[in-house]
């Protein structure tokens, strides 16, 4: 087993955490610099233009982080102009409140990457709010303090990227490390999925089961899109042996994950029987030992230490197996097979499949702030707009409540916790407001206890860059851990601040007080302009769609040549990332009111045949990839011609043609021959010819199809 050095417990640290400790040690260096030579006051300035910016500051690599922190560094200047020019102006400073706050919330269309941009604007309005209202300012004054502020904006801009150039390496090995802990997790999920599937009852629980099976395998698709935008990025300019091991190692990923989807198809067909339970627990106990090796494996990797020797396989089938069980245990060979190469690709003890670099290039998410995705937002109709929309009506309520409260010390409090809880949907909205709620009243009582100490400024500091360490790496992980620094840090800022003797307790309870009123306003506006579900998934539904034929094809022509192979790479990452997309909508609609008409038994039909759709390709490219030079050709090209035009029939863009366009079922009701080979729905023998596995595979993806299309035309008529 791995040591318990302090060496492997800093490994052991994941990449967000890190880099939060990172942003922690640069606002010490900050700091320490400025403080010693131009005064506290200029120290705290430059602490509040590094925070804000220290948002934008994400875990990607050296290369994209100009086009993260450069934006960054200019919206939180100029927030930070226009809160000092309108300071002591109560109209002027309420119209810059709300236009920063529609302004920042646009950023928010282009996602996952926008959002931390948005959240810069907003802090830096809040954080220079409470610097002028806390220290009164003359003209002069007001420009050493900007001076200050864009300093340790500056700064935070150069230090992340230092940072950058430094964790490169480090960043890569924990992205691939996460990739696989998060991969052996869903191999230890579907060994209990197995599990339960032994018993007699199992049927009444298997379709919400098998929901919160589909949903952490979607969850996967973007954590292997951070890893490949990590390890891809570059890789034309480096080919080392360790960057070419790390990258065959994702890919050997990516590939277990399509066999993963194999090993669940049929079990919920199979006969209840002696046999097959203790088939289905084998299998179970089969999964289980390589989720262990995959974990082992994830630990060695992040580690850098030698995986520990693999124990010897358990063993699946039995002489009475039927040939269902051997199927079963067939496509489970194919995962050892999988494993054994994954291994062998981390150790670096076998050939790999070295991809060119253009491709892995191409595959890298955008870094670029195109502007066509946000005149896509820009109507009514539109998430974003909507959501910007409403959020600036509940800040604008929430700046007009600050100034009629029994309390105006910290009226800037109230407008944080209405940004910050307020999200794009309900269900986020709820989520943010308890753990906001929980967050607040922890942070309240260690901060007062931290406060109570005699705590010099220097140790003061150190608690700040602390709390932002920690609330910069949970904000994804755990948004309680985040709002507990968040109030150590405010209530420790606002003693800074502060020029003359204030109760502790007395910000505390201000600081609950706001959070309590700000949370409720957040979730009380959330029904304003509402962007309900249903009104986002004929779009959803259109682009799984798409994706779905797109992979189907390629999956259908796998052996046509390495040329697809850039096409193939997208299309099975589209239809992840579609189902990803869908599974997310279908876990928001379980928190929307009734009348919103989003909840649909259809949402849950499709994406649970879309989970069995792509289960039921990544077998035909199984049998493709390994047996096609034992596959009957001209039955087997028949077979997938048809199939693809079933495929094209039931995918189509029109539902109502859907029906005459469609081919009867490849499959008759009785034995036939075709081309000498016998095409039937009893199953085919499990030695020999994989051609009727093939036939009966496609059968079965022209059923699934049908049935995918029903269910997308029952969620289209919920609208």
């Amino acid at each position: 087993m791995p040591s318990a050095s302090p060496l492997s417990l800093l490994r052991r640290l994941p990449a967000p955490l890190l880099n939060g400790l990172g942003i922690g040690a640069g606002l010490l260096l900050c700091t320490g610099l400025i403080a010693p030579l131009w005064g506290l006051p200029a120290a705290v300035a430059a602490s509040s233009g590094y925070g804000a910016v220290g948002v934008a500051d994400t875990v990607v690599t050296a290369r994209s982080k100009p086009a993260a922190m450069l934006p960054a560094i200019a919206g939180s200047l100029l927030v930070s102009l226009l809160v000092a020019l309108t300071h002591g102006h109560a109209v002027a400073e309420a119209l810059t409140v709300l236009a920063v706050t529609f302004g920042a919330l646009l950023w928010t269309a282009w996602g996952k990457r926008g959002m931390p941009l948005s959240f810069v604007m907003i802090l830096s309005l809040i954080f220079q709010m409470a610097a002028f209202r806390e220290v009164p300012m003359d003209r002069v004054a007001a420009l050493s303090h900007l001076g200050w502020v864009a300093a340790g904006a500056a700064f935070m801009g150069l230090w992340a990227q230092l940072c950058a150039v430094a964790l490169a390496r480090r960043y890569r090995t924990l992205a691939l490390a996460e990739s696989l802990h998060n991969l052996s997790r869903l191999i230890r999920t579907q060994a209990r999925w197995t599990r339960d599937r032994a018993e007699p009852d199992a049927r009444t629980s298997s379709q919400q089961d098998l929901l919160s099976l589909i949903r952490q395998q979607a969850a996967l698709a973007d954590v292997f899109q951070s890893a490949r935008d990590l390890l891809y990025d570059g890789a034309t300019h480096d080919a080392s042996a360790r960057r070419r091991r790390e990258i065959d190692t994702l890919i050997h990923v990516v590939n277990l994950r399509d066999v993963v989807l194999a090993c669940q198809l049929d079990i919920d067909q199979l006969p209840t029987s002696p046999s097959t339970r203790t088939a289905l627990l084998r299998l179970a106990h089969f999964l289980n030992w390589h989720a262990d090796r995959v974990a082992d494996l994830a630990l060695a990797v992040r580690l850098g230490e030698p995986a520990p020797p693999a124990p010897q396989a358990p063993t699946l089938l039995a002489p009475e197996d039927s040939r269902a069980l051997q199927s079963l245990a067939r496509r489970a060979g194919h995962l050892h097979e999988h494993g054994q190469a994954l291994r062998r690709a981390a150790e670096g003890t076998a050939p790999g499949p070295h991809p060119e670099a253009p491709l892995l290039t191409s595959l890298v998410s955008p870094v670029s702030w195109s502007l066509p995705v946000l005149r896509r937002q820009l109507h009514l109709g539109a998430p974003t707009l909507r959501y910007a929309l409403r959020a600036t009506l509940a800040m604008a309520c929430a700046l007009w409540l600050s100034h009629h409260l029994p309390w105006h010390s910290h009226p800037h409090w109230l407008l944080l916790t209405v940004a910050v809880v307020m999200r794009g949907s309900l269900e986020q909205t709820l989520a943010r407001r308890d753990a906001r709620v929980i967050g607040t009243l922890l942070g309240c009582a260690v901060a007062s206890l931290l406060l109570s100490l005699p705590l010099g400024m220097a140790a003061r500091f150190a608690v700040l860059a602390l709390s932002m360490a920690l609330a910069h790496a949970y904000v994804l992980r755990d948004y309680r851990i985040t709002t507990t620094a968040a109030a150590v840090m405010a209530l420790l800022q606002a003693k800074m601040f502060a020029t003359g003797p204030h109760a502790v307790w007395l910000d505390a309870a201000e600081r609950l007080a706001d959070t309590l009123i700000g949370a409720g306003l957040a979730w009380g506006f959330s029904y304003v302009l509402p962007s309900w579900e249903r009104a986002q998934l004929p779009a959803l539904t259109h682009r799984l769609q798409q994706a779905l034929r797109r992979y189907a094809h390629h999956v259908l022509h796998w052996q046509q040549g390495s040329a697809l192979a850039p096409e193939r790479t997208h299309a099975r990452r589209e239809v992840y990332d579609a189902i990803w997309m869908l599974a997310q909508a279908l876990q928001r609609t379980v928190r929307e009111p009734t009348y919103a008409g989003s909840r649909s038994p259809h949402l849950e039909a499709l994406l649970i045949r879309s989970h069995r759709l792509i289960s039921q390709l990544a077998v035909v490219r199984i049998v493709l990839t390994h047996r096609q030079g034992d596959l009957h050709g001209p039955t087997a090209t028949s077979a997938i011609e048809r199939t693809e035009a079933a495929l094209c029939a039931w995918l189509s863009d029109d539902p109502a043609e859907r029906q005459h366009r469609a081919p009867a079922p490849l499959a008759a009701a009785t034995p036939h021959q075709d081309d000498g080979v016998l095409v039937s729905h009893a199953l085919p023998e499990p030695q020999g010819d994989p051609t009727p596995w093939l036939l009966r595979r496609l059968t079965q993806i022209e059923a699934e199809a049908a049935a995918w299309a029903d269910a997308a035309d029952g969620v289209a008529r919920t609208r």
